[in-house]
This record gives C-alpha cells, sequence and structure tokens, in this order.
C-alpha cells in the first residue's frame, strides 16, 4: 500500500473512547427525555463535518546497496506524503470520510542502477468508521489511485489497496487493536497485524501499533517525547517500455605497434623500428530503470528512531524526527529479483498533523 499497513489504527483507539462517551451521553439523555414526555419527536438532521490535513518529509542518507552482479553503490532518498480528508457524521452515526492523497519516493544514486528512481501514488481516500456492540470502532478504507513510477502513467498502473481495523476499549488504560490490509499487487496480499496501546501512568504511554509503534514519554502538556519505528511498504507498476537509460562507463587501455621510421646500417638493407603507443578507450553502456518493464515492485523499508511531537494550536501538531534505516530492499517478485541495502543510513524527517 501506499500508506504503512494499518496506519488508520492510531486514530481508532481515541476515537473510539470518544465515540463510548458519546453513546453513553446519547443514551442517557434518551432516556431523560422519554421520562418527561414519552410522545414520539422528530430528530432534526445534524450534520457534524471534520477535516484532517496531514504532510510530512524526510531524507534518508546514502546506504550502500547491493545493484546485483557483484555492483554495490549508494542510494540517498527523499520522501514525501501529503493527505488530506473530510470526515461527514450525521447524528452520531458513522464517519463517511472521503479525500485525496500523494505519496512520492525519489532515489539517488551513486552510480548506474537497474532500480526505479521514483516511485509515486496519486489516490482518493474512501472510507467509513462505524461502532460495533458499543465497544468496537472500526474502520474500513479503500485507496483507489495509480500506482508507479512516475512515467507515462496509464489503467495498467490503477490498483485499489484497502485495510479494516478495529479498536477496542478495554479499560481507561488499555486498548486494543486489530486489522488487515489487502493489495493484490504484492507477493502476500493479506497482511494481517494486532496491536496494544497501553498508558502505563499519567506520563509514559506504550503505543505497540503498526505501522508507527512508540513508547512515549508527556514532557509536558503539548509536548511529547517518543523512542519508536516506522514501517513502510506499497506496490507500484514500472513502465512498458524500457524507460530512460541512465549510462555507466568503462575504461580500458588499449597497446598498438606503430612504425617510427626505418635504420640503414650496412651491409644489411633498411630496417624498419616500431614504438608501442598507449591509448584508452570509453564505452558507455546503457542502464534501464528496471529489471523487468512493466512489472510489480513491492517497495519495502524499516526506521528506528526518536523525536518529539509539539502541539503547536488546538488541532495541530507538529514532530520531528531522527534516527537510522537498517532495511530496504525493491522487490520485483513476479520476475525473482530484489535488490536491498548491505548497510542503513541516517535520516531526519518533518510532519505537520492538523485536525478540525
Amino acid at each position: 500500500m501506499t500508506r504503512p499497513l494499518i496506519a488508520a489504527l492510531l486514530l481508532l483507539a481515541p476515537a473510539a473512547l470518544r465515540a463510548g462517551e458519546a453513546t453513553e451521553a446519547s443514551a442517557m439523555a434518551s432516556s431523560t427525555e422519554a421520562a418527561v414526555e414519552p410522545s414520539e419527536t422528530s430528530t432534526p438532521s445534524n450534520l457534524k463535518p471534520s477535516f484532517e490535513l496531514n504532510g510530512d518529509t524526510s531524507y534518508v542518507g546514502g546506504a550502500r546497496t547491493n545493484f546485483g552482479s557483484g555492483s554495490t553503490g549508494t542510494v540517498t532518498e527523499e520522501r514525501t506524503d501529503a493527505r488530506a480528508v473530510l470526515g461527514v457524521e450525521e447524528n452520531d452515526g458513522p464517519i463517511y470520510r472521503f479525500g485525496l492523497a500523494y505519496q512520492r519516493y525519489s532515489f539517488g544514486f551513486s552510480k548506474a542502477s537497474p532500480m526505479p528512481d521514483e516511485l509515486e501514488g496519486e489516490y482518493l481516500v474512501a472510507g467509513v468508521d462505524f461502532e460495533v456492540l458499543n465497544s468496537w470502532l472500526v474502520r474500513v478504507e479503500a485507496d483507489p489511485g495509480f500506482y508507479d513510477n512516475g512515467r507515462d502513467i496509464g489503467f495498467r498502473d490503477f490498483n485499489v489497496p484497502f485495510e479494516i481495523g478495529g479498536s477496542y476499549i478495554a479499560s481507561e488504560t488499555l486498548q486494543w487493536a486489530v486489522g488487515l490490509e489487502v493489495d493484490i499487487n504484492r507477493q502476500i496480499p493479506v497482511f494481517p497485524a494486532i496491536g496494544v496501546r497501553w498508558a502505563i501512568n499519567d506520563q509514559w504511554v506504550l503505543d505497540a501499533i503498526l505501522p508507527t509503534p512508540r513508547l512515549e514519554y508527556q514532557w509536558s502538556k503539548n509536548l511529547t517525547l517518543y523512542l519508536g519505528g516506522d514501517l513502510d511498504d506499497g506496490t507500484y507498476r514500472m513502465d512498458p517500455g524500457p524507460g530512460p537509460a541512465r549510462y555507466t562507463t568503462t575504461t580500458t587501455t588499449v597497446s598498438q605497434r606503430k612504425l617510427a621510421g626505418y635504420s640503414i646500417i650496412p651491409p644489411n638493407g633498411p630496417t624498419p623500428i616500431y614504438t608501442t603507443v598507449t591509448s584508452t578507450e570509453t564505452k558507455r553502456t546503457p542502464v534501464r530503470n528496471s529489471p523487468a518493464a512493466g512489472s510489480i515492485v513491492e517497495y519495502d523499508e524499516a526506521r528506528i528512531g526518536a523525536g518529539l511531537s509539539w502541539k503547536a494550536a488546538k488541532g495541530v501538531t507538529l514532530e520531528m524526527e531522527g534516527g537510522y534505516l537498517p532495511f530496504r530492499e525493491f522487490d520485483f517478485h513476479r520476475s525473482s529479483v530484489h535488490f536491498s541495502n548491505d548497510d542503513g543510513a541516517a535520516y531526519g524527517q518533518m510532519s505537520l498533523n492538523t485536525q478540525f
């Protein structure tokens, strides 16, 4: 998926708690109204919109990577994510979510590489949040759109990954989350997951929910420090053609004998004199962007790091994070070709999240 695993579950636990409180309050209000006035009354429609805008950008330094055929080089990365989602709720019923999202990876190589230099996802967000049995808050979300390497976008690039997640309030300090993610282009199309959010005390929280498990410490009312990880994955279709070529340069040395003149030593006739001339030849060999034109690449990476989360204003949170990327893989599983890093690299990231 363009978005990692069951990202929606990070919001489900607190939302479920609010939903439970709202349901209890609604039930109490209904009982009171029934006691005062037993006659039927019509309830006017009450639409409650909400809006989420999330964005982040990050940079990963050069990580030594196996390019295949005994060749290695370094790969840098720039990642950009942006999402804008509108939620609509009527009379404390299901929350319907609609939006747009964009994700882009841009890779830099120290020398010619057969890997794609860009991966992009441009997609819609369509989903619903609803309550089940007054205990579970469930989110179902589909992300139909185009997932490709940023060139010649066509119908073949279209995909509809989706996810289902649920959060259960076990107590005031403990919430469980379960979910699964489905992407037919992935080697393992269905990926299940389970997690827990545990408020250890007033300052420490263990948020062990994918894709960003964290151990959080509330420094102050508006500032939270954390240690954690980030798992990201997605599938993208390469161009049906070979794509623009990059070149690797090979230089070889060539030696040639050339006639320099003649020597005349009596009584012999003229004797040729040769000299050796050395020159270099440069050969440029094209290396295409993809080992299999038109195939699917599954991209996976893992990060571990530390950061801070600052509530700059009501509904506005700014995060800064830094750490280490130990794993990255380009897996063309339908062609039995994959490339992975031999060493990790440092990264830095900034995120802005707003909710109104």
